[in-house]
């Protein structure tokens, strides 16, 4: 028996859900061409459950991107180099889990640079960045745009 959640995210499964298929394609529409993407509305209409199931559709739909969700709120109390241990560390689980979604798996290459590479300012991870790029294109035989 489903019901309403009023409160996280939703699970189609369990919960009630408006499925929002004009409003995916669009914000998939705006990702594909370049375009920064706002989502406003009141609390507890949906906000976090359609930003999931946009990287679903990326991940699943479109191999040239490699959208992760990273939550930095989690990261508001940090030290900065707590800061950014911890997001190289969520960076990699997110990582993972796309290959996983996808049923591919790491080079070696890849796997050696996110187990081997720190990020520990502004700087490094703009570089982890731009050599994840590289990499996840090598991976991927095929332009990835992280």
């Amino acid at each position: 028996m489903k019901t309403f959640e009023t409160r996280g995210p939703v699970d189609a499964a369990r919960n009630y859900v408006v499925k929002r298929t004009t409003e995916l394609v669009g914000f998939v529409d705006r990702v594909k061409q370049g375009r920064y993407i706002v989502i406003f509305a009141p609390r507890q209409t949906g906000k976090t459950t359609f930003f999931r199931w946009a990287l679903e559709a990326l991940v699943d739909a479109e191999i040239t991107y490699f959208p992760i969700q990273l939550n930095l709120e989690e990261y508001k109390n940090f030290s900065p180099s707590d800061f950014y241990r911890r997001l190289h560390k969520d960076i990699h689980k997110e990582i993972k889990s796309v290959f996983e979604k996808r049923g591919e798996t790491f080079s070696d290459r890849l796997s050696q640079f996110l187990e081997n590479t720190k990020i520990t300012n502004h700087v490094s991870m703009r570089e982890f960045f731009e050599d994840l790029a590289n990499l996840l294109i090598s991976n991927s035989g095929s332009q990835t745009t992280p």
